[in-house]
């Protein structure tokens, strides 16, 4: 007799995972470690999934949802956004490990999100150390912001921070460029993208590791993904600013240094800001705009794998 069709929801904590599958109420947990994802993989075997929903958790959703991708389990790694969003429409406001797992596996089965691929080993290294980078960069600007206010003893100290910053930007820069370098098809993506003027090794390495999915589907879902595509907000009569929101800060953030770069060298994004501005649009509201039409362009340039050429 055919097995019924589950859909699996964990709720992912540190020290556990909590498992609930819809329909069949099957519930349980397991410790977040090696041990407990062989476990969890060996019981799920016993049924036919359709789907495994967990929510993005910093990373701590990593292991067990890269367990079950080999496995060859379909995974979706969902905002915790949409995940609190549909417990409140379906009116499961107590929230437990337990309920918030339940939560995730009705989610699965009404929405069916896109599934998840997960990157490789290298590739999860290269985006942990370009996304190291960027923290450590943040912490030296932070720091060098805070030097002149300082005397003394705390001077000496703040010095000796950004000496150690520096190094360590250094150390990374090396290894990101030796993980970029170890990949022909890596080598050539950055190499596609630095043709776009304001687009640079920096930005190009990270969209390479963060935004694996570039040249690979439609310029509507790349900007969702990102966080650029602009959303209605009109109700009746009611006409609302479109805003963004969501999608992959560290992406967001280094597409848009390379827009404020572009806006002033490159002569496709220029001339488009300039006529933005001329229309009377605020000059926040023309570089978001710029930063969507650039992803498009990057989209196009590494689906066609054709550099940039901008008529003269």
């Amino acid at each position: 007799m055919e097995q019924q069709l589950q859909w699996v929801g964990i709720d992912v904590s540190k020290a556990s995972l909590d498992v609930y599958l819809r329909p069949s109420g099957e519930q349980f947990r397991v410790k977040n470690q090696t041990t407990g994802i062989a476990e969890l993989i060996e019981r799920l075997q016993s049924f036919t999934i359709g789907q495994v929903i967990l929510e993005a958790s910093g990373g701590l959703e990593l292991e067990a949802a890269q367990a079950l991708q080999e496995k060859e389990f379909a995974i979706s790694i969902i905002n915790p956004r949409q995940g609190r969003d549909f417990a409140k429409a379906s009116g499961k406001l107590a929230k437990t490990d337990r309920i918030d797992a339940a939560v995730l596996a009705h989610f699965g089965e009404a929405m069916q999100p896109a599934v998840t691929v997960l990157a490789s080993a290298s590739a999860q290294a290269l985006q942990e150390a370009v996304t190291r980078r960027r923290q450590l960069v943040e912490m030296l600007t932070a720091e060098k912001n805070r030097q002149s206010s300082l005397r003394g003893k705390m001077q000496q100290n703040l010095e000796e921070h950004l000496v150690w910053l520096e190094e360590h930007i250094q150390q990374l820069d090396l290894e990101i460029e030796q993980l970029s370098q170890s990949q022909e098809q890596w080598r050539s993506r950055i190499e596609l993208l630095k043709s776009v003027p304001g687009i640079g090794k920096v930005i190009a390495t990270t969209l390479v590791a963060a935004l694996p999915e570039l040249g690979q589907v439609s310029d509507k879902r790349i900007s969702a993904l990102v966080g650029v595509a602009p959303f209605n907000r009109d109700s009746g009569k009611y006409k609302g600013t479109r805003t963004i929101w969501g999608g992959r800060a560290n992406v967001r953030a280094a597409l848009y240094m390379g827009t404020l770069v572009a806006v002033r060298y490159n002569p496709a994004l220029k001339a488009f800001y300039t006529r933005l501005v001329e229309q009377g649009k605020a000059k926040k509201v023309a570089l978001i705009a710029c930063m969507h039409k650039l992803l498009r362009i990057l989209n196009a340039m590494v689906r066609d794998g054709k550099p940039w050429n901008y008529p003269t």
